[in-house]
């Protein structure tokens, strides 16, 4: 470990370790994820992925982008991305158009899950005791 940038690289990260909450007494802590979202939240998901490949992907983030793909993988997701889905599926529930598959409101509600994913994520939350509405 004689190179410079080796060195420093190693430096930031065991500081980062210590400041991040995963880790305790450097020793990395694994966090709880979930896959029980139900099939249409999934569904909702590769509906989104689909109807945005057919306006050549100009909808969404990539966050949401990203997102869809976890979710219609049914990959697990952690509570902090539980978090997430429900803060922004609320906040863009007011933009989807079930008649509007062009729109790009419409998709990327579809790409984070939809009104299932909304569903889903406020239960599991009051499941886990961390809904705050």
């Amino acid at each position: 470990m004689n190179n410079p940038i080796t060195k420093t690289v190693y430096r930031l990260m065991s500081a980062y370790a210590n400041r991040d909450k995963r880790y305790k007494t450097n020793t990395r802590i694994e966090l709880a994820t979930y896959n029980d979202y139900p099939d249409a939240v999934s569904n909702n998901a590769k509906r989104g992925i689909e109807l945005n490949n057919a306006v050549n992907n100009k909808c969404a983030t990539s966050v949401g982008k990203i997102r869809a793909q976890q979710l219609a993988n049914k990959r697990n997701i952690s509570v902090d991305t539980i978090q997430r889905m429900y803060a922004y599926l609320s906040r863009a529930e007011e933009f989807y158009n079930e008649n509007d598959n062009k729109a790009c409101g419409t998709i990327s509600f579809l790409l984070w899950g939809g009104l299932a994913g909304k569903r889903w994520a406020a239960s599991k939350l009051k499941e886990l005791d961390l809904f705050n509405e």
